[in-house]
């Protein structure tokens, strides 16, 4: 069987906090690039206080400047934010904010969606 490189969703959707599921999404982006798969973080509903820049997460920090040297995509829900009053200066910088339609795209673009 022949090892074929996908472009993955990484689709963060649970809390940071209380559980260690998030966690466990950042955890598979980055180890997707070591396979060289070529993974796109996608945060939507709670997901989205992942990337707020008063977080005092570690891990997600440590996971989160990994995947950025790689040049990895890390990529909000306009409307998850929206709805819970946060603003993108709350955000961690280099995170680009899609709309409905960016999302769509997102889900097309990519061959496979792993929901955490």
């Amino acid at each position: 069987m022949e090892f074929t490189e996908r472009k993955v969703l990484v689709l963060i959707r649970s809390r940071p906090f209380g559980k260690i599921i998030n966690f466990e999404g950042w955890r598979a982006a980055v180890g997707m690039i070591g396979m060289d798969h070529e993974p796109q973080m996608l945060f939507m509903g709670d997901g989205v206080y992942a990337l707020l820049k008063n977080m005092d997460a570690k891990p997600i920090m440590m996971f989160k400047s990994t995947y950025e040297s790689f040049d990895g995509r890390i990529t909000v829900s306009k409307r998850s934010l929206e709805e819970r009053g946060i603003s993108d200066d709350e955000i961690f910088e280099g995170v680009e904010i899609l709309d409905e339609n960016g999302i769509a795209k997102a889900f097309i673009e990519n061959e496979v969606v792993i929901t955490f």
